[in-house]
């Protein structure tokens, strides 16, 4: 039985609204008795792994009650978290990456690496847009001080996080509003990616 992602989504997305967490993405590997499920979930606080376990118990118990969907095949139920390069195609990844290094392709051609600053959706007059925009901060070139930019997330071609590899430039942590050293909220949660995720086999009867 193949599986469909839409069917799936249907069965597990009101669990995880009830759970507080989004849907961010769902994989499905169809592969017979080694078919897997994967659910990518994600928060404004980051799910703990506790909670990342419990989500995985809720969501196993709610597919093994949905046979019209999955029938009696069995497969894996994994539940994670975005990976560490994750993309940013909604505000509230923005939002969440506060104090992250991105790199990002505008829809004129422009490629940045820059660290991601403050998030502001506007509420526009009547007759008007409500725009959304992003203060990032650029690294200073051979030793300049770091600057910021405000780009409307209706720039944005593509974008996603960067690995860092060296401690932050202070000056940037600041200019993005996280003071290094503080845990501040809508800051970036630790990724909870392969071991760490929960995962919750389903078998056959």
């Amino acid at each position: 039985m193949a599986y469909d992602e839409a069917a799936v989504t249907a069965v597990i997305a009101p669990h995880l609204d009830a759970a507080g967490l989004d849907l961010e993405q769902v994989k499905i590997n169809n592969a017979g008795p080694k078919s897997s499920i994967a659910v990518v979930v994600d928060s404004d606080a980051g799910p703990t792994l506790d909670e990342l376990a419990e989500v995985a118990r809720t969501l196993s118990a709610a597919v093994d009650d949905a046979d019209a969907v999955f029938g009696a095949q069995a497969f894996t139920l994994e539940v994670t978290t975005p990976g560490a390069e994750r993309p940013l195609t909604e505000p509230r990844h923005w939002r969440r990456a506060r104090g992250r290094q991105a790199a990002i392709e505008l829809t004129d051609g422009t490629n940045l690496l820059a660290r991601i600053g403050p998030l502001t959706e506007a509420e526009a007059g009547p007759g008007a847009p409500t725009g959304t925009t992003v203060t990032v901060v650029l690294p200073g070139a051979k030793g300049a001080a770091p600057t910021t930019r405000d780009l409307d997330l209706a720039e944005v071609a593509s974008a996603a996080v960067r690995v860092e590899f060296r401690r932050p430039n202070p000056q940037e942590m600041k200019l993005s509003g996280i003071t290094p050293g503080r845990v501040e909220s809508g800051a970036e949660p630790e990724d909870l990616t392969g071991e760490d995720a929960g995962t919750a086999p389903r078998n056959e009867d």
